[in-house]
């Protein structure tokens, strides 16, 4: 009994020890971080200083110019996260075991208060800014935010409209502003069926309108708001700005894939030196890295080819634009449910609101 008694002793101080050590450690990172000093595992795009002076976090030379290429890319707008995510990685943004970044970890990355220059651990209630230099911008970080969040719109959003009902989630509710929902209705016979957009606030029943009703109204909608010809100088000198600061996004793109693709070709010559003439690799590695290596050059030869906007007529783009601005009612008819959910994303990016029978331009939110 006393040999047990003191083993239960023994382990219950262990424990205690083992707490005041876990307690410790925590105060300390905290003290660090009130201090501005990042205590973890860098992220991408940074690395730990593993000196004692300030900061804690520099810049990881490798991987930082990519980083920031992908949250400058993201916040225009005008590109997917999957998208962005193949650009980059086609610039050569990698982990540190030289593996492509996972979709999971670059959204992730996306999110992280740590670009901006800010600390922040779950749970503990801090917030802190960072005693080293942001990777982004904070306007350029908050852009990223509204974007992922819904608040800010991008250019091609995920869609989650059902293809019957090109409206369902665009157009909001005029009393409570939620989006409108839809589906279909069987009638008396099943061969029959109705389709109705209605708001989904079960306390609010403001909305509920057959589909064929509300289409045709916004397609009058798009009919009144067609602008007078002295507004599409404005819109074109608009779409002129946006093309012009796609141009230098692309062609700074452009140069990064053309560095990176240098670097693959040197590797490649190194390769062959070594296998040739030093002759310290077998062959078999030898063949399966150079495939390795082949394949990653096409592929940055084909992102090089995509980002280069040689030829680009930006005339022939304003005249589509002035097109698409003086036919949308029509266009929006004859387009497919896709091509409909992107014009009117364009048209009206913070959507439009239907009441009463009667729609209007929603308000900022």
């Amino acid at each position: 009994m006393l040999g047990k008694f003191m083993e239960s002793i023994m382990a219950a101080q262990a424990q205690l020890d083992n707490d005041v050590r876990g307690e410790r450690t925590i105060a300390g990172m905290k003290a660090a971080i009130q201090a501005g000093k990042w205590t973890f595992k860098a992220p991408p795009g940074f690395l730990n200083n593993g000196r004692n002076a300030s900061p804690s976090l520099i810049h990881d030379p490798d991987r930082a110019p990519q980083v920031k290429q992908a949250f400058e890319l993201y916040a225009t707008g005008v590109h997917t996260k999957q998208k962005v995510l193949e650009m980059v990685t086609a610039a050569g943004l990698r982990t540190r075991r030289g593996k492509p970044i996972s979709k999971q970890t670059f959204d992730q990355m996306l999110r992280k208060l740590v670009y901006a220059g800010w600390l922040e651990v779950k749970g503990w209630g801090e917030r802190q800014r960072g005693d080293f230099e942001p990777l982004v911008s904070q306007e350029v970080f908050d852009r990223v935010q509204a974007i992922l969040s819904g608040r800010r719109v991008s250019v091609t959003p995920r869609l989650r409209s059902h293809p019957d009902f090109p409206l369902r989630h665009f157009v909001k509710c005029g009393c409570c502003g939620r989006p409108l929902t839809a589906s279909w209705a069987k009638g008396r016979t099943e061969l029959k069926r109705y389709g109705f957009y209605r708001c989904q606030n079960l306390k609010c029943k403001a909305v509920h309108v057959r589909k064929a009703d509300l289409e045709r109204g916004f397609v009058e909608f798009l009919e009144r708001m067609q602008p007078a010809p002295q507004y599409l100088k404005l819109f074109s000198e608009i779409v002129l700005d946006v093309w012009k600061e796609k141009q230098a996004q692309n062609v700074t793109l452009s140069v990064s894939l053309k560095h990176h693709l240098e670097e693959l070709n040197q590797r490649k010559e190194r390769l062959e030196e070594t296998f040739i003439y030093e002759k310290t690799i077998d062959r078999e590695t030898y063949q399966r890295q150079l495939d390795k290596l082949n394949e990653q050059i096409v592929l940055v030869e084909m992102q090089e080819r995509e980002a280069k906007l040689e030829g680009y007529d930006v005339e022939a783009v304003l005249n589509f634009a002035e097109h698409v601005i003086l036919n949308a009612a029509r266009l929006w008819t004859e387009f497919s449910s896709d091509q409909k959910q992107r014009l009117q994303k364009v048209l009206f990016p913070q959507g439009v609101t239907f009441a009463d029978g009667i729609y209007k331009t929603a308000k900022p939110a």
